[in-house]
């Protein structure tokens, strides 16, 4: 009987220990709802399911990554509000100076600003304009002012406009710009330039001598510096305050010219003649210097028209000096 009990005992020993054995294999491995026993052998497919074969590298590799849109960078443009910048030598520093820098911009709109100055050499006469690290060198030596403007929004860059008075007010206007690290230069104009701010236009100043020597201005448009129109207007304009109060002066320096004789003229498209003894004065005149508008004091308009041979004006085979007496011409 002892030795039953103990068979009985040893046999419960070991089927305690195998099922300790079994309990930690399963928990060595994950649970899995299609394989909750464990078991590492495949499972059938149940109700005619598809089994999902694992990922393999190659498979991956297949796979197409994910690249987000690239959105065009946008092009940078410098504060254009700001201009146009004038600077005037007489104004800004003194007529002595033959160094100074002007102004800082970012001329070709690739973010960083260029460092814009001067050198004047009284020797070789000439002006060198800087712009960064590149320069060029102008004729004349009285560099007069320098604008700075965007004369075409279509190109990439800003334009310097140079002034520069060669002698006894010869003026030359340059424009250049700043591309691809260069100094380009470009159109010249044989006068000289500023800003209206009243008209808002690239304003450019000429001396006349078809009645006097007066001064004329009319508007520049584009990078190619063409003037708007043929005519220009005289830059002194007199007023009915001028004609009331400063009458006298405005003859004795010839704006007010006095009529010596009948003046040949046109007016409302037909032929007239202005009398002896009348006042006048010049209101516009054509670039070809063949037609002139003039007013007289009491309001009257009228058209002059010229030829032009043996360095002097004509009206009707008569030079101009026959029908004024008081024509001023600057020496």
């Amino acid at each position: 009987m002892k030795r039953l009990i103990l068979i009985i005992l040893c046999l419960s020993m070991l089927v305690t220990g195998g099922c300790s054995c079994y309990r930690l294999e399963w928990n060595l491995h994950p649970s899995d709802p299609q394989n909750p026993q464990g078991n590492t052998e495949a499972t059938p497919a149940v109700n005619g399911a598809q089994e999902t074969p694992a990922p393999t590298a190659e498979s991956i590799m297949d796979i197409p990554l994910y690249t987000p849109a690239q959105e065009p960078p946008t092009p940078y443009h410098p504060d254009l509000s700001v201009l146009p910048i004038e600077f005037i030598v007489k104004d800004e520093v003194s007529w002595d100076a033959n160094e100074a820098t002007m102004f800082r911009y970012d001329m070709d709109f690739d973010g960083n600003e260029e460092m814009i100055s001067y050198v004047c050499d009284e020797q070789e006469y000439t002006t060198t304009i800087r712009i960064g690290s590149k320069s060029v060198k102008l004729d004349g030596y009285n560099l007069n002012r320098v604008l700075l403007i965007d004369l075409d929004p279509a190109t990439p860059y800003v334009n310097l406009l140079v002034c520069i008075d060669g002698a006894s007010e010869d003026y030359m206007t340059t424009e250049l710009h700043y591309q691809n690290g260069l100094i380009i230069r470009g159109k010249m104009v044989e006068s000289y330039c500023s800003w209206d701010d009243s008209t808002e236009k690239l304003m450019f100043y000429e001396d006349c001598d078809i009645l006097g020597t007066l001064v004329g201005e009319r508007s520049y448009s584009g990078e190619d510096l063409k003037p708007d129109s043929n005519w220009l207007n005289v830059s002194y304009r007199i007023t009915e305050d001028d004609l009331r109060n400063d009458r006298d002066e405005l003859i004795e320096f010839g704006r007010l010219l006095h009529v010596r004789r009948d003046l040949p003229c046109e007016i409302n498209g037909s032929p007239s003649k202005i009398a002896k003894g009348s006042y006048v004065y010049l209101v516009r005149y054509n670039d070809t210097f063949d037609t002139a508008e003039i007013r007289t004091e009491d309001g009257i308009s009228a058209t002059l028209h010229f030829t032009y041979h043996d360095w002097e004006f004509y009206i009707e085979d008569k030079p101009v000096s026959k029908y004024f007496d008081n024509l001023f011409y600057a020496g």
